[in-house]
């Protein structure tokens, strides 16, 4: 398999607060978003890495990578206004030998080569897939701040990503990215493309929060 990663690094991180976007933050001496490029570096059936942010730092994603000095190449691309904008520009910056490319949030660091994987896998077999964790809490509805009513959990998953895509699923899917969804595979979901779920940790969380951060610098330790 020749599979291509999307490494989506251009968001703002308004949640999270702070002067500089997150994915820029030193996680463990180096920046968070090294942490996803490495776990993707060490995926055998990845073979090359686009790293879309957000223009005012693409002369320094460039001057990281060359220091970096990394066994795969990594393509740097500017973002655009919206995610599907930014994940669009960084399909168009892959390989065109990739049959299946691959979307990651750099903010979720501690994802797995094994996890990359069977995503990668699932999504050559069936036209997309996603990394994901079943609910293990109780859910409640509510109206306000009163619970409407309890919500069963059985088959309820935590989207997380990565999220891939066979190669001519995700040209057409991406083709023409018109709204703002919350994630990558309602594209497939919408168009009726197949998305099977592949069980990954919940340790593959999203840096949102500051208390997120300090839970990956204790993880990383």
């Amino acid at each position: 398999m020749n599979a291509a990663a999307v490494i989506v690094a251009a968001g703002a991180g308004r949640r999270f607060g702070g002067r500089r976007p997150k994915q820029f933050l030193l996680l463990a001496g180096k920046p968070l978003l090294y942490w996803s490029l490495r776990a993707f570096e060490r995926t055998p059936t990845v073979r090359s890495i686009v790293l879309v942010v957000a223009p005012d730092f693409i002369k320094w994603a460039v001057s990281f990578l060359s220091r970096s000095k990394g066994r795969k190449p990594v393509t740097v691309v500017a973002g655009g206004r919206e995610r599907s904008d930014s994940v669009r520009n960084g399909i168009l910056a892959c390989g065109a030998s990739a049959d299946v490319i691959l979307i990651h949030d750099a903010a979720r660091p501690l994802v797995t080569p094994g996890v990359i994987s069977r995503v990668a896998k699932a999504a050559r077999r069936t036209g997309a897939a996603l990394a994901a964790w079943p609910v293990p809490d109780t859910i409640k509805e509510s109206r306000g701040k009163r619970v409407r009513r309890t919500v069963p959990r059985d088959g309820l998953w935590l989207a997380q990503t990565p999220q891939g895509f066979r190669r001519d699923v995700a040209v057409r899917l991406f083709r023409r990215p018109t709204r703002a969804l919350t994630d990558d595979v309602q594209w497939a979901e919408r168009a009726g493309v197949p998305v099977e779920l592949v069980s990954a940790s919940p340790m593959n969380f999203k840096v949102t929060l500051p208390e997120d951060f300090v839970l990956c610098r204790r993880l990383l330790a």
